[in-house]
C-alpha cells in the first residue's frame, strides 16, 4: 500500500471513528466472549492443580481393616514410581460444651497432602491443633474438649482430652465446603482438625497415602494414562502387605495362646501337687483321729480320768482337721474357679482368634475424593456452556462488518472510481479497506482476547470461591486459543470485506464515479389491507415503506436484535433447567428423607436392626440396588438396579412418572422402567428390551415397560420376581428408603442408625439436595455474564445500524427538519423504524431462543445428571423487557446525533 493511499486510509479512520470503533468493538465483544469463555474452565483446573500439585496431593489412599505399621509404609515408599508414601492418623471426635461439634482429626503429614497455614501458628505440642480456616466460629485460643462420650477407643487414641486452637488452615484434602458424614454425634461433620502424630496415642495408622513421580495437570489425558492399570497393581501390594500383618498378629495371638495354655497346665499341675498333698495330710489326719477315737473308746470304762483327758486332746485335734478340712474344700474351689476363669478366657481367645478374619483393603483413587470429584463435574459444566454461546457472536460479529463495509464501499464509489482511473490497481485499492476492516478486527481482537481471558476466568471463578478455596487465579495465556481468535477475527472483518467489495470494484471508473440510483420505493404488503392502510397516519406510513426498503438493514436488524433475544432467552433457560434440577429430584421424585445401605440381610432384617429402624423411622421400604452394566452396541454403560418385592406405596419414598407428570404402570414380571437419561442417551424405547451384566457375568434380559423422570443416576426398576427368576436365585435385601419421624432431628437419626453393623452408609436427601443446589448456584453470575454481553451484542447491532441508517439518510432528515418537524417529530420518525424492528427481532429471538436453548441443553452431558429442558414464562418476559431496555438507551444516544445534522445538508446536490 502506497504512502498516499496509506494517508487517505488512516484519515478515513479518523473521519469516520464511528464505523471504525463498531467493527472493533463487535470483534472484541465475540473475541471476548469466546476466548474467556472458552479459557475458563482450564484456568480453573489449572489454578486448582497448581495448588494440589504444590500441596502434594495423594494419588492413592490406603485403608485396611488392620491398619498399617512403619514397615508397611517404608515398603510403599520403595515401589517404583513413588515419590512420597506416608502413613496418618485420622479420628472422628465428639466435643463437650454448650455446643456439641464432630471434629475429624487429622495427623499432619511432611511430604504429602499438605496444609495451608491461613494465621496463627503450627502445633507444637500434643493438645495443640489448627481448625478448618472457613469454620469462622472456630477462633485462635479456642479450647475444644473432648466428650466423655466418645467411644473408649477414640478416648484412648488421643494423648490429650482438651485441644487448643493454635492457628487456621487450608487443607488439600477438603478443597470444597464438604466435610463428609460420620457415625459420631448429629452424624456431620463440623470442621477438620490437623494435630501433630503425637498427639495419637494408637498403634497402627490409619490410612496410607501414596504420590507418585509426577505433576500432570488434573484431569489431563496423560494423568489418566500414567494411572491406567495400577489400581490392579496396587490393590495386590496393598493385599500382601494386609496378609504380612494378618499372619504376624494371627502368629503373636497364637503364641499368646500357646503360652497361655503351658502356664495353664503348668499351674493346674503346681496346684494340683499342693491339693493332693494337702488331701493326703487330712486323710492322714483323720485315720489317726479314728485310731485315738477307737483307743479312747477302749480305755472309758477302764479309766474315766484318762478318757477325759484324750477326749480333750482328740476334740481339739478332729477341730483343727475340719478346719484343714474346710480350708482344703475353699482351695480346691478357689483352684477350679481359676482354672476354669483361665479356661475360659483361653476359649474366648481361641474363639476371637477365629474370628480374626482376612483383612479389608481398599485402593482409592482420587476420585473418591469428594472436593476432587465435584469440581471436574462443576468445571465441566463452564466447558460445556462455552460451546455454544460464541457462535452466535461470531456470525453477529460477521453480518456487522459486512454491512459496515458495504455501505462504507457504496459511499466511497466516486472515489474507488478516480483511484482506478489514476491507475492504482484493484488489490491497491482493495487493501484500503481490507487494512480498514483488518486493523479494526486486530486491535478488537487484541483488546477482546486479554479482556476476555482476564475478566471471564476471574469473574467466574469468584462465584466457585463459594463452594471451593479461595485460591488466587494466575492468569492462563493459550497460544493456540489467541490464533484462533486472530483467525476468526480477520475472517470475519477482511473475509466479509473482501465479499462486499468485489462487485463494486468489477464496475469501471465511468460507473463508480456516477452515484448509485437510490433505491425505489415498492407498495408493501400492508397497503393492499384498506381498512388498517388507511387508518394510519402519513408518517407512520413513511415508516413502516422504509423498514421494508432497506431489506439488508431490516435483515441485520432482525437477526441482531434476535440474537441478543435468543442468548437472553438462554440464558435464562439454563438457569431454569439447570439450577432447579435437585429441587425437582429431591422434592417431587425422591421424596423419602434418607437412604440407608445395609449388609448382612439374609432373607429377614435382624431384630436389633427393625428395632431400630421402627424406633428411628415413622416407615421404611426395603428393596435391593446395584450397580450394573447396560450393553448396548458394543459398549457398556453402568447404570443402578433397584428391585422392589411391590411396586405398591413405592410413591411414599419414590413417585414413578413419565415426563409428563403423569403416574407410571408398575412392571410386570420380566419387564422394567427405565429413566430418561437411558432412555435419551442409549437409544432405549419403549416396547424394547435391554440387558444388563453384573460383575459375576449375570445377565438380565427385560423388556421397557415404560421411561420416568429422574434427574440423578441412571435408573432401572424392576421386580425382585423377575430378578429372581433370570437369576436363579434370591435377590438379597441391601438398601432401605427412609422416612423419619415428624420433628426428628435428622442428623441424630442418621447417627444412631449409623451406629448399627448392618448399616454402611446413610444418604440423608435433604443434604444431598442442598449440596447440589450450591453446585448450581454459579450459573447466576455466568447467566449475568451472558446478560451483559447480550447488552453489549445489542448496542453495537443498534448503535452501528441506526448510525448507518441516519448516514443514508442525512439528506432526507434534513429535508423534514427544514419542513418544521420538532426535535420529538425527527426523532420518532428515524427512531420508530428502531422500535418496530426490535420488535420484530424479539419476536424472531424468542423462538430462536427456545431452539438455542434445547441445543445448548443437548450439549451438557454432565455424568449421572439428566436436565429438565424448559424456559419459565419470566424468563421470556425478562428477555423481551432487557431487548426493549437496550433499543432505548441507544435511542437516547441516537437522538443527540440526529440534533447535529444541518439543515442546510437538503439543498446539497451530491457530487
Amino acid at each position: 500500500m502506497g504512502s498516499a493511499i496509506r494517508k487517505t486510509t488512516l484519515r478515513e479512520i479518523k473521519g469516520t471513528f464511528g464505523r471504525f470503533f463498531a467493527i472493533m468493538a463487535i470483534i472484541a465483544l465475540g473475541v471476548g466472549f469466546f476466548t474467556g469463555v472458552r479459557i475458563t474452565t482450564p484456568a480453573m483446573v489449572n489454578t486448582v492443580s497448581g495448588y494440589l500439585n504444590e500441596k502434594q496431593f495423594y494419588d492413592y489412599r490406603l485403608l485396611s481393616s488392620l491398619g498399617w505399621n512403619d514397615d508397611d509404609i517404608a515398603d510403599f515408599r520403595l515401589r517404583p514410581d513413588v515419590r512420597s508414601a506416608e502413613g496418618a492418623y485420622s479420628l472422628d471426635i465428639l466435643t463437650s460444651g454448650e455446643k456439641e461439634y464432630v471434629l475429624r482429626a487429622h495427623s499432619i503429614t511432611g511430604d504429602i497432602n499438605g496444609i495451608r497455614l491461613r494465621s496463627g501458628r503450627m502445633p507444637q505440642a500434643s493438645d495443640e491443633c489448627l481448625v478448618d480456616a472457613n469454620k469462622g466460629d472456630f477462633k485462635i485460643g479456642r479450647v475444644f474438649s473432648v466428650s466423655s462420650e466418645n467411644s473408649d477407643r477414640v478416648k484412648e487414641s488421643l494423648a490429650a482430652h482438651s485441644l487448643k486452637v493454635v492457628g487456621t488452615c487450608d487443607s488439600s484434602l477438603y478443597i470444597n465446603f464438604e466435610r463428609g458424614t460420620t457415625s459420631v454425634g448429629n452424624g456431620e461433620i463440623t470442621a477438620f482438625i490437623y494435630l501433630p502424630e503425637e498427639a495419637f496415642d494408637m498403634e497402627v495408622y490409619t490410612e496410607a497415602y501414596v504420590r507418585f513421580q509426577h505433576d500432570f495437570q488434573l484431569y489431563s489425558d496423560e494423568y489418566d494414562s500414567y494411572m491406567e492399570g495400577r489400581d490392579e497393581q496396587w490393590e495386590d501390594i496393598a493385599r500382601s502387605r494386609a496378609d504380612i500383618r494378618y499372619e504376624e498378629l494371627r502368629s503373636e495371638a497364637q503364641e499368646k495362646l500357646d503360652d497361655g495354655r503351658k502356664e495353664l497346665e503348668d499351674k493346674r499341675s503346681e496346684g494340683q501337687q499342693k491339693l493332693d498333698s494337702a488331701r493326703a495330710d487330712l486323710d492322714s489326719a483323720k485315720a489317726q483321729l479314728e485310731g485315738q477315737a477307737a483307743q479312747l473308746e477302749q480305755i472309758k470304762e477302764l479309766s474315766p480320768g484318762q478318757y477325759a483327758a484324750g477326749m480333750e486332746q482328740y476334740n481339739a485335734a478332729f477341730a483343727d482337721y475340719e478346719k484343714g478340712e474346710a480350708d482344703y474344700e475353699s482351695s480346691l474351689a478357689d483352684f477350679n474357679k481359676q482354672i476354669g476363669d483361665a479356661e475360659k478366657d483361653i476359649a474366648d481367645g481361641e474363639k476371637e482368634l477365629e474370628k480374626l478374619s482376612a483383612p479389608e483393603i481398599y485402593v482409592l483413587d482420587r476420585n473418591t475424593n469428594i472436593g476432587y470429584a465435584c469440581f471436574e463435574n462443576d468445571s465441566e459444566i463452564v466447558a460445556q456452556v462455552a460451546r455454544i454461546f460464541p457462535v452466535f457472536f461470531i456470525l453477529v460479529a460477521a453480518l456487522v462488518c459486512m454491512t459496515t463495509m458495504s455501505r462504507m464501499v457504496e459511499e466511497q464509489r466516486t472515489q474507488i472510481g478516480v483511484l482506478k482511473a489514476l491507475g492504482y490497481s484493484e488489490g491497491t485499492v482493495m487493501g484500503k479497506f481490507m487494512f480498514y476492516s483488518g486493523s479494526a478486527a486486530l486491535i478488537g481482537c487484541i483488546l477482546g482476547y486479554f479482556g476476555g481471558t482476564f475478566l471471564f476466568p476471574k469473574v467466574i471463578w469468584k462465584t466457585y470461591e463459594l463452594m471451593y478455596l479461595k485460591l488466587p487465579m494466575p492468569y492462563l495465556f493459550d497460544t493456540k486459543l489467541a490464533l484462533i481468535a486472530l483467525a476468526v477475527s480477520l475472517i470475519c472483518s477482511v473475509g466479509t470485506t473482501l465479499f462486499s467489495c468485489r462487485l463494486e470494484l468489477a464496475e469501471t471508473s465511468a460507473g463508480l464515479m456516477r452515484p448509485k440510483a437510490p433505491k425505489a420505493g415498492k407498495r408493501v404488503l400492508l397497503e393492499n389491507v384498506g381498512f388498517i392502510w388507511k387508518r394510519l397516519k402519513f408518517l407512520h406510513k413513511v415508516s413502516i415503506r422504509n423498514i421494508f426498503r432497506y431489506k439488508k438493514r431490516l435483515f441485520m436488524m432482525i437477526l441482531g436484535i434476535g440474537g441478543c433475544t435468543a442468548l437472553l432467552v438462554t440464558g435464562f433457560g439454563l438457569k431454569d433447567s439447570i439450577a432447579g434440577f435437585a429441587e425437582t429430584q429431591y422434592g417431587e421424585i425422591e421424596v423419602a428423607d434418607a437412604s440407608a445401605s445395609l449388609k448382612n440381610i439374609d432373607g429377614e432384617l435382624p431384630e436389633a436392626l427393625s428395632s431400630l429402624l421402627d424406633e428411628n423411622t415413622a416407615d421404611y421400604r426395603l428393596m435391593y440396588t446395584g450397580s450394573w452394566d447396560l450393553l448396548y452396541g458394543k459398549k457398556v454403560k453402568s447404570v443402578t438396579v433397584n428391585a422392589v418385592d411391590s411396586f405398591d406405596g413405592l410413591d411414599k419414598y419414590y413417585v414413578l412418572r413419565d415426563m409428563e407428570g403423569n403416574a407410571l404402570a408398575a412392571p410386570a414380571e420380566g419387564e422394567a422402567v427405565v429413566s430418561h437419561s437411558i432412555a435419551e442417551r442409549y437409544n432405549v424405547k419403549k416396547g424394547g428390551t435391554i440387558r444388563l451384566r453384573d460383575d459375576n457375568m449375570r445377565e438380565l434380559n427385560v423388556k421397557v415397560s415404560g421411561i420416568f423422570e429422574n434427574h440423578v443416576y441412571n435408573v432401572v426398576f424392576m421386580g425382585t420376581g423377575t430378578m429372581e427368576k433370570q437369576l436363579g436365585e434370591r435377590t438379597d435385601i441391601n438398601f432401605a428408603l427412609l422416612n423419619f419421624n415428624d420433628g426428628a432431628d435428622i442428623y441424630k437419626t442418621s447417627a444412631a442408625l449409623s451406629k448399627n453393623g448392618n448399616i454402611t452408609a446413610v444418604v440423608l436427601f435433604g443434604d444431598l439436595k442442598e449440596r447440589l443446589s450450591k453446585m448450581m448456584s454459579s450459573l447466576n453470575y455466568i447467566v449475568l455474564i451472558v446478560i451483559i454481553c447480550a447488552a453489549g451484542l445489542a448496542f453495537i447491532v443498534l448503535y452501528n445500524l441506526t448510525n448507518i441508517n441516519i448516514t443514508e439518510r442525512v439528506r432526507e432528515i434534513a429535508t423534514i427538519k427544514v419542513l418544521g418537524f420538532f426535535r420529538r417529530e425527527t426523532s420518532s420518525y428515524v427512531l420508530r423504524e428502531n422500535l418496530a424492528l426490535t420488535a420484530f427481532g424479539t419476536a424472531v429471538g424468542l423462538g430462536l431462543g427456545i431452539l438455542v436453548h434445547r441445543f445448548v441443553m443437548a450439549q451438557i452431558r454432565v455424568d449421572l445428571v439428566d436436565f429438565s429442558v424448559k424456559v419459565l414464562p419470566k424468563s421470556f418476559l425478562y428477555s423481551i423487557l432487557l431487548t426493549f431496555l437496550f433499543n432505548f438507551i441507544v435511542d437516547l444516544f441516537m437522538e443527540l446525533k440526529l440534533e447535529k445534522i444541518n439543515m442546510a445538508d437538503s439543498l446539497k446536490s451530491i457530487e
